[in-house]
């Protein structure tokens, strides 16, 4: 079973994902988190050692490539943690860890063609469950402080909490539109954090038991 949980930069959605995590092996379920940046694993993605450079420098790095160069190495990033694992294998759960979501609406946003984004994406596999963690993106900011990245801001160097605002309204508007059309589950990040882990826990229980 595949559950993504995406969201905007600054939902909750990483923090909700480890206590789901957590939650499912207490209960004795066989369950991975799988996180694109995993590539900087050697150990688990000895083919992708090349890319020797700490997370913090690769995110501005990714920032500073063009056109669909960026489109196509988020993606590769994406699709290769897919590839050590038996996605079908129905006795385990893989919590997917923003997966194409969000970084698909961001390069529609930074000018790739929207078309052909969305036939790349679809290349992927399908998520049995999706989690969309909606949260302002002025509530975001206050969550993110002292670390914003170029990308989460409209690709600006300087980080400005002007250009983060600017670019997280139009990447939840988008993101929004998506949640309603391919009928992802909308949870919002203004709600008490274990409340939202309980809403998170009875839907993930439904869709395991087949209601």
């Amino acid at each position: 079973m595949l559950i993504t949980f995406t969201g905007c930069d600054g939902s909750g959605k990483s923090t909700q994902i480890k206590k789901i995590q957590k939650w499912l092996r207490d209960n004795n379920y066989n369950v991975d988190i799988l996180d694109k940046w995993n590539i900087l694993d050697s150990e688990k993605f000895p083919e992708c050692r090349f890319i020797n450079t700490p997370l913090s420098d690769l995110r501005v790095c990714i920032s500073e490539m063009e056109g669909i160069s960026r489109a196509l190495f988020l993606f590769w990033s994406i699709s290769i943690t897919l590839t050590k694992n038996n996605l079908q294998d129905k006795n385990h759960i893989y919590l997917l860890d923003g997966y194409w979501m969000k970084h698909a609406a961001s390069e529609i946003l930074y000018g790739c063609d929207e078309k052909w984004i969305k036939e790349t994406f679809l290349q992927l596999p399908i998520s049995d469950l999706v989690f969309y963690f909606d949260v302002p993106p002025k509530e975001a900011l206050k969550r993110k402080q002292g670390d914003l990245t170029p990308y989460e801001c409209g690709r600006d160097n300087e980080v400005k909490e002007e250009n983060f605002i600017r670019h997280q309204t139009k990447l939840r508007k988008l993101l929004k539109s998506w949640a309603n059309s391919y009928s992802w589950q909308q949870v919002s990040s203004l709600q008490p954090e274990d409340d939202i882990t309980n809403n998170v826990q009875n839907i993930i229980l439904n869709e395991i038991k087949g209601e």
